[in-house]
């Protein structure tokens, strides 16, 4: 709108035609900065993840799960050695016979990285936002 001329009449569609382009904006790089979110997310678990074989560690991925004109979801998943995301993060009995032997204390990875990726994302919605 800046530098345009608009008569009272057309000042409702000027303001309208205006708030969707601004709309449409922060949505392409809202949607840009949760799929860079996602491929930091999956780099942080990539290096933050135990490591006895490695194969966990690189096993993370990082896709689109949905996207539409407003929204898009990005997973984060391991594609390896998706059973152990659970037993890692929280811990486990360890079972032998039918008889717990003891158990392994939690390495949470997941949680940490989750919270840091979010913080930072959060961060980039308020400067995208005010433009």
């Amino acid at each position: 709108m800046k530098g345009k001329k608009v008569s009272a009449d057309g000042m409702a569609d000027a303001i309208i035609r205006e708030l969707r382009e601004y709309g449409q904006e922060v949505t392409e790089n809202m949607k840009k900065e949760v799929q860079d979110a996602g491929t930091l997310c999956r780099k942080e678990l990539r290096v933050s993840s135990p490591k006895l074989t490695n194969s966990y560690a690189k096993g993370w991925r990082k896709k689109t799960a949905y996207e539409d004109s407003k929204e898009i979801r990005v997973q984060v998943y391991n594609a390896t050695d998706y059973q152990l995301t659970h037993l890692l993060e929280h811990g486990h009995v360890l079972v032998s016979c039918g008889k717990v032997r003891g158990t392994v204390g939690a390495k949470p990875h997941i949680g940490p990285a989750e919270e840091k990726i979010e913080k930072q994302l959060l961060k980039k919605t308020k400067i995208i936002v005010k433009g």
